[in-house]
């Protein structure tokens, strides 16, 4: 169901998008976290573009973007 999908990206998104922006208001952001805001949506859309040149469907590519904000919500969660 590739709505939900999309609807649960969209929050789960706005998680970690409030997530750093407390940590920049609080100034404890690291440069690391910087450059992964970046080159972790550049590594996405490579991701994406290729899931779709082997055939695959916008559903493949909202599942694998969930999983990477799966992944920053546990990680910026853990601090």
């Amino acid at each position: 169901m590739i709505v939900f999908a999309f609807v649960s990206l969209l929050a789960e998104a706005s998680c970690v998008i409030d997530m750093r922006l407390r940590l920049m208001a609080l100034g404890n952001v690291t440069p690391d976290e910087m450059l992964l805001m970046v080159t972790e949506k550049i590594n996405a859309a490579g991701c994406a573009g290729q899931i779709m040149l082997q055939g695959g469907n916008f559903e493949l590519v909202i599942d694998n973007y969930r999983k990477i904000v799966a992944a920053n919500v546990e990680r910026l969660s853990a601090r």
